[in-house]
């Protein structure tokens, strides 16, 4: 009898627990946090403005930079970490960082991919990033349109291919480990890869920042660019009077995950905890894919005027190989292009 006891207080205690928990008002939170963040202006503004208008009690402060500049800016600053939350940037990226981060496995966590997040919660994928080409139609014909990775190789587009630097850029890094995993195999550190790097690097004008990649194709500056599908997504594009068109290479693209992450011992974990929690929510996700073309991490969110992963090849993107050799990819990669 004492035992049943027992075990009905735990569960009346669990209980009271979780509705303590659940029941805690929006406006019960207060404080402030920082998030450092990659992302575009509107979406990265979008939704903090709709996780303040959701907490009215916490302020947000924002520090928006390249993905490699923020990873790179939490790891001088770890012995006084200033930022809470890694809101974006791919997971490769921030899985070559994770001794800066501390684990979380938020309440979506089993629901999700196991290929999209880190197994111990050290981040979670937050958007699959299909990696694409923008062409502008104005300036490349119907038949020069670039179908392939190679495609991007031929001589007649030097110093037309806006790319945007793999060293400060995780999009670009991606992109480059995108490169070498579809032509080249790690046995021999992706040698066929980066031999097809060599061939395209005199086409590449390296762009200051991820979003002149986008920006300066849709200007006319460039005719190709080598961006996100969630960047290119946003202008006009293969319609009637559309000038730009969106191509999926045909010999396999990525789509490894943008990441949210917690910084290690950062100042104010509760609020950075929701804050994840919210960019993971299906609030979120919803109104992310809706307003700004990024697909939903949630299977229990479908993806609007997107095509299905399934429609295009996917290449085998290795994942532990990215990250655990970052350093010296970004070495490798910064001697080809001087060479």
């Amino acid at each position: 009898m004492k035992k049943f006891l027992s075990i009905l207080l735990a569960a009346v205690l669990a209980l009271a627990l979780v509705s303590a928990v659940a029941e805690k008002a929006p406006e019960e939170y207060s404080g402030s946090l920082t998030v450092y963040s990659p992302h575009d202006a509107d979406p990265l503004n979008a939704g903090v403005a709709a996780f303040e208008a959701k907490y009215p009690n916490v302020k947000v402060e924002v520090v928006a930079d390249g993905t490699g500049n923020l990873l790179n800016r939490i790891a001088a600053e770890a012995a006084a970490p200033m930022a809470d939350v890694l809101w974006g940037g791919g997971a490769d990226s921030l899985a070559a960082y994770k001794d800066y981060f501390q684990a979380y496995k938020p309440s979506c966590y089993d629901m999700l991919d196991a290929s999209l997040v880190d197994p111990e919660g050290y981040w979670i994928g937050e958007s699959p990033l299909p990696m694409v080409f923008l062409v502008n139609t104005d300036l490349v014909a119907e038949a020069d349109i670039p179908k392939t990775w190679k495609d991007l190789a031929d001589p007649k587009w030097e110093g037309k291919i806006a790319f945007a630097n793999p060293a400060s850029s995780g999009s670009a890094f991606t992109q480059l480990c995108t490169i070498l995993m579809t032509y080249g195999e790690e046995a021999d550190d992706y040698k066929a890869g980066w031999d097809l790097v060599r061939q395209m690097k005199d086409n590449l004008v390296i762009q200051s920042g991820s979003s002149g990649a986008h920006k300066n194709v849709d200007s006319g500056e460039y005719p190709i660019g080598i961006t996100l599908e969630k960047a290119a997504i946003q202008y006009p594009h293969d319609a009637e009077g559309a000038h730009l068109a969106i191509v999926y290479p045909e010999d396999g693209t990525s789509a490894v995950p943008d990441g949210v992450a917690i910084v290690k011992d950062c100042p104010n974990l509760e609020l950075a905890q929701l804050f994840e929690e919210f960019v993971l929510s299906e609030e979120c996700q919803k109104a992310q894919n809706a307003d700004f073309g990024r697909r939903p991490i949630r299977p229990d969110v479908a993806p609007q005027g997107l095509p299905e992963l399934s429609s295009f090849p996917i290449m085998a993107y290795n994942f532990d190989y990215a990250a655990n050799n970052k350093a010296d990819i970004v070495e490798q990669w910064q001697d080809v292009i001087t060479e």
